[in-house]
């Protein structure tokens, strides 16, 4: 995406205001630092009103808090350097830690609470007494700056993320019935592969995109929750595709699929194909279910043929009427669950038209959707970022280079800001070259163009072909992060101070500081925290398999959505390390999708067990307790299949299930959903195909009684 288009020149347009307009009541006021409310000008600067209102209260909230830490931690050790730097260091630290348990964008108030102790403190530790005048000057400075970008971006042409969020659910629901048409026509994996991938993406987005939009004018708690529910129903559906292509598979394998469950195969693709995700709010009567619309109507004409169908091997069933069984039920499953997710996006769509009874009852809850955090990487990253503080600071005490103390807060902040990448050094080393590229500009300011202009509008002026691009640059996503580094660079190398000052060997020294911070943190970094893309991938299916392994034994969680969504945004992280990886790892990323289904149908399986006699129940541990052996050994050695013995565990509890009692029905054309023996043969089922889909047909398992 190109920087040159209209959007992004009046995003620039935008920024500029907003930086004359802090830099003129920064100089009003005569505060000391106004490069600081600049900065936040950049920093603050988000590409929709609802981005912007909520960085904005983070960066002023963290900032409140980290100049209170340092009002506290600097008078405290003053006299003790040392121990006041190693306490700095472990608050740097500590609070980065804290922020990368926290993906959202909350988690950004912990992380500048953390270096701004460092850049508020640690340069008054000479002569603390005007530590307190520093720390209020930066909170003003920095709500000035917070005030005018909120000021400028949502009044002048503002951009509602609530266009991003709509055109990203309707790209999800695209991409999601893409896949179902796929898995429905039997077509390739491959044919989906790459619209299934793009899901887990676009969802982990969502998420993100959403708790900016909270912060939007517009946005409702019901229609936040409404948003919320369709993630949810959309997180639910992927398990069963995967299940029913599958299941289809296996058929297909065995011989021909029974003509009535291929026709009711083909006119749910023909429902799915005919109703326009463009066009739902329109229709939004006639998908909402329990009504009598033609739409409606066929719903439940699809859902009663899948009952019809279930019903007629539900006696004495052999692996094909098993198999068949599987799959009816999961498309039911499908069927219901599509519905409400375009009976959800038709809500989202007319916010305003009152939902039926069970769109209103699903938009009354209010939802969170946990994503993946790793502990140990976070631990690793914060010690990166306390050792670069020490190392800093000792270099600067070493050498009494008492002008080296301001790169201390420098080094923290680079070590915190790209703590989230694997490789922070890769845009470290871009932060240092763009300290070299960013001199010539600011000095071209400081003695160039600043010594010859002798008043406000003239600076305002001479600011607008340095501001503007730096703003488009920011405005698009893949030139973010260099525009951003280049604005605070050049921005920290022109000062913006009160009083001009032409002494150039000071000009130097102060970008020699800025060097010496980012070549501290990159030093540190390459030692400490690097981690190579296979580690990085194992580590996030590390942390999979050992929930799957918990999930085994351990405590059955009460949400199974939760735990799916988790799956999922592990998979949306492991997505853009294909790239990088090799072919041995990509095969791994695609098995982790797999681990979707198998999480759901343990957790089926053992609470259906739990109402089944003895003997099934020790059977069921038995198996349980060998996965979770599987799991935990993967968790430590990386991936390798399943061995071929639990095949007869599973078969044998199968085996038991169908001797148990035949599985009833109570009247034509329906099946009791809540049956335990369905559940549990359904489950063992779905257990067998997603461990050994190449596994020999089953076959009943003699055993004692």
């Amino acid at each position: 995406m190109s920087v040159l288009n209209t959007r992004s020149f009046i995003f620039g347009i935008n920024c500029y205001l907003a930086v004359v307009m802090a830099l003129f009541i920064a100089y009003s006021l005569n505060l000391s630092n106004p490069m600081w409310a600049v900065i936040t000008v950049f920093i603050t600067s988000q590409p929709f009103a609802g981005a912007i209102l909520s960085k904005a209260y983070y960066r002023v909230l963290g900032t409140l808090i980290g100049a209170a830490a340092a009002l506290i931690i600097v008078p405290s050790f003053v006299d003790t350097p040392i121990l006041l730097m190693v306490v700095m260091a472990c608050w740097v630290g500590f609070c980065l830690y804290l922020s990368l348990l926290d993906r959202t964008p909350k988690g950004y108030v912990i992380m500048l609470a953390g270096y701004t102790a460092a850049l508020v403190g640690l340069p008054q530790i000479i002569d603390p007494t005007g530590l307190f005048d520093n720390a209020l000057a930066r909170a003003e400075e920095i709500t000035i700056g917070v005030v005018c970008t909120t000021l400028t971006h949502s009044l002048i042409f503002p951009r509602t993320a609530e266009g991003a969020v709509l055109g990203k659910l309707n790209a999800t629901l695209a991409d999601v019935k893409k896949w179902m048409i796929a898995a429905l026509s039997a077509e390739p994996e491959s044919a989906a592969r790459t619209a299934r991938r793009r899901i887990a993406i676009d969802l982990t987005e969502l998420t993100i995109i959403g708790t900016n939009f909270r912060f939007e004018i517009t946005a409702s708690r019901p229609y936040i929750n409404a948003i919320l529910a369709l993630e949810e129903r959309l997180i639910t559906v992927l398990p069963l595709l995967n299940a029913i292509e599958d299941r289809l598979q296996a058929l297909r394998q065995s011989g021909e699929i029974p003509p009535r469950t291929e026709h009711l195969v083909n006119e749910v693709k023909t429902w799915i194909t005919g109703l326009d995700i463009k066009n739902i709010a329109a229709n939004k009567n006639l998908i909402e279910r329990g009504g009598q619309s033609t739409e409606q109507l066929k719903i439940a004409a699809l859902i009663e043929e899948c009952h019809a169908i279930a019903v007629m091997h539900v006696v004495s069933p052999t692996w094909r009427d098993i198999l068949e069984l599987n799959l009816v039920t999961r498309i039911k499953d499908l069927v219901e669950a599509w519905a409400d997710c375009l009976a959800l996006y038709a809500a989202i769509l007319q916010p305003y038209e009152k939902p039926n009874r069970i769109i209103k009852e699903i938009i009354s809850i209010d939802r969170k959707r946990p994503l993946h955090v790793d502990r140990g990487l976070a631990m690793f990253s914060a010690a990166t970022a306390g050792i670069a503080v020490l190392t800093c600071a000792g270099f600067a005490m070493v050498f009494q280079w008492t002008q080296g103390i301001a790169a201390v807060g420098l080094a923290a902040v680079m070590c915190c800001i790209f703590a989230t990448f694997d490789n922070p050094v890769m845009m470290q080393r871009k932060m240092f070259m763009a300290t070299i590229t960013t001199f010539p500009v600011a000095a071209l300011y400081v003695f160039g163009i600043f010594p010859a202009i002798d008043s406000f509008p003239l600076m305002a002026l001479s600011l607008f072909p340095l501001m503007v691009p730096i703003g488009m640059f920011i405005s698009n996503p893949p030139t973010f992060l260099g525009g951003l580094s280049f604005a605070i660079l050049v921005v920290s190398g022109i000062g913006f101070s009160p009083t001009l000052h032409l002494d150039f060997p000071n000009f130097v020294m102060g970008n020699l500081i800025g060097m010496a911070g980012v070549l501290v943190a990159i030093v540190v970094t390459l030692f400490i925290r690097v981690i190579r893309v296979d580690v990085s991938i194992h580590r996030i299916l590390k942390a999979g398999w050992e929930e799957l392994a918990e999930h085994a034994t351990g405590k059955i969680p009460k949400e199974y959505v939760t735990w799916a969504s988790l799956m999922l945004d592990r998979l949306g992280l492991l997505i853009p390390r294909l790239a990088i990886a090799q072919n041995s790892e990509s095969l791994k990323i695609d098995n982790a999708l797999k681990d979707l289904p198998i999480g759901f149908n343990i957790l089926e399986l053992r609470i259906a067990a739990k109402g089944m006699p003895q003997s099934i129940q020790n059977k069921v541990n038995v198996l349980l307790k060998q996965l979770e052996g599987y799991f935990l050994g993967m968790a430590k050695k990386g991936y390798e299949p399943p061995k071929a013995e639990l095949v007869a565990e599973i078969d044998a509890i199968i085996t038991e299930i169908l001797n148990w009692r035949s599985l009833p029905y109570t009247k034509p054309n329906t099946f009791d959903t809540k049956d335990l023996r369905l559940n549990g043969l359904i489950a063992s089922t779905g257990l067998r195909r997603n461990l050994f889909p190449h596994a020999a047909a089953y076959q009943p398992v003699e055993y004692l009684a």
